[in-house]
Formats: structure tokens, C-alpha cells, sequence
């Protein structure tokens, strides 16, 4: 489903916040009328309206408007940036462990996945504290509320590892799962991780600082 910027985003709730409980009859009204070009941020609205259209906006459940609201937020791209790069380092990891051991690698690339979704979320307005309280080691969750938050869909393999492999992740029983015969192509799930990490840096950019001017951090990131 279609999501607004953070700019569009803003806008949007400044009007809902300035017209009230009938704000999207209010809104609806304008662009059947053209008028939106009259309002405050009206070139935006109009931008809205061309992109997005009158089904999109009466189709907003309370769960897509809270992605709305978070859209808006500033996020921490510094924490962001943090993740990111752990993300990479434990990517890195699976890809040296790939032809030795299993388990090992796909804990690594597990890892890997939940620190790149929750990079992508705390660049779109979810706090360390929300993540820790509401995500944990959720992949299946985390990469579905990234997906609210306009971060592109992974491929099939990338897609099935995440929801084959999650919940087994989040109890930490990869070892259970492998010893009971559970397999996948690691080499195509390791350059869908690589896509989608490069995906993330995407969406975070240019409000994410670069690699190179990565923060020094001497905590970890909460994972």
C-alpha cells in the first residue's frame, strides 16, 4: 500500500490535527473541488492526491496511521547508523562461516536481518526503548512494521528464511531446528541480506550519516 514521506507525512497530520474529527470528509471535499491548492501545504496535499488518491486515504486503518505518525517522527538516524553497521559486521560473519557450520551461520545471519529491520525502523520514528519492549527478535514482526514503513519487500528466499527461520530465532532454537533437517540456499540468502541491508542504507539516506562517519559507540545495540 502506498506511504507518504516524512514531508508528505507531516502534512498530513498537521491537516487531520487543524480540521478535526471530520478532517478526512474536509480533505475528500478539497480535491474533488480543487481547493486543495488553497490550503496551507496545499502543493503537498495536491501531491498526495495524485499519488496516493481518495480510495488510499478513507482506507487508512488506525495501524497505518500510526506508520503515518512514526513516518512523521524524526527517528535517531545516529542509532540507526549504529545498527546498520553491526548489521553488516554480522553479515560479514555468515558469509566467513557459510561453508563451515550451519547453525552458526544462520544465527549470524538472523542477527543480521534484525539489526538491518530495526535500523530501518529507528530511522522511521521507533525509539530503542519501543523496540526492546514491542519487537525483541521478532524477524517476522520486524520485517512486516518495516514494511509499513516503505522499506521495499525482499525477495521469495529472503521472505521464507525470515518466516521459516523467525520464530525458531526468537526462542533460540536454530540448532533444534537444524538438527531436525531445516535447510535453505544459504548462498542466495546471503546476497538477499546484502540487498536488503543496502535497501535500508537507502531508505535511510541522506537523513543516515555514511559509513564512513559512523559514530564511535561503546555500547551495543540492543538486538
Amino acid at each position: 500500500m502506498f506511504m507518504p514521506d516524512r514531508a508528505s507525512a507531516c502534512v498530513l497530520l498537521a491537516f487531520r490535527a487543524a480540521h478535526g474529527r471530520h478532517w478526512k470528509a474536509k480533505l475528500l471535499s478539497l480535491w474533488s473541488t480543487g481547493r486543495d491548492v488553497g490550503e496551507a501545504d496545499g502543493a503537498c496535499l495536491r501531491h498526495l492526491r495524485n499519488r496516493a488518491g481518495p480510495s488510499w486515504l478513507r482506507q487508512l486503518t488506525p495501524r497505518r496511521w500510526r506508520a503515518i505518525e512514526r513516518l512523521a517522527a524524526p527517528g535517531d538516524p545516529v542509532l540507526a547508523a549504529v545498527f546498520l553497521d553491526r548489521a553488516r559486521a554480522f553479515h560479514r560473519g555468515a558469509q566467513i562461516g557459510a561453508s563451515i557450520a550451519l547453525a552458526p551461520t544462520l544465527h549470524l545471519l538472523a542477527i543480521s536481518c534484525e539489526l538491518g529491520l530495526k535500523a530501518h525502523l529507528l530511522g522511521h520514528g521507533w525509539t530503542d526503548d519501543a523496540l526492546v519492549r514491542d519487537i525483541r527478535h521478532d524477524l517476522v514482526r520486524a520485517l512486516d512494521e518495516a514494511r509499513q514503513l516503505g522499506l521495499p519487500a525482499p525477495g521469495r528466499p529472503l521472505t521464507d528464511f525470515i518466516k521459516s527461520l523467525g520464530p525458531a530465532y526468537a526462542v533460540h532454537r536454530i540448532d533444534a531446528l537444524v538438527a531436525g533437517g531445516y535447510a535453505c540456499d544459504i548462498g542466495t540468502v546471503l546476497c538477499e541480506t546484502t540487498q536488503l541491508l543496502d535497501a535500508v542504507a537507502a531508505c535511510l539516506s541522506p537523513a543516515m550519516p555514511g559509513a564512513a562517519t559512523l559514530p564511535t559507540s561503546s555500547s551495543s545495540p540492543s538486538a
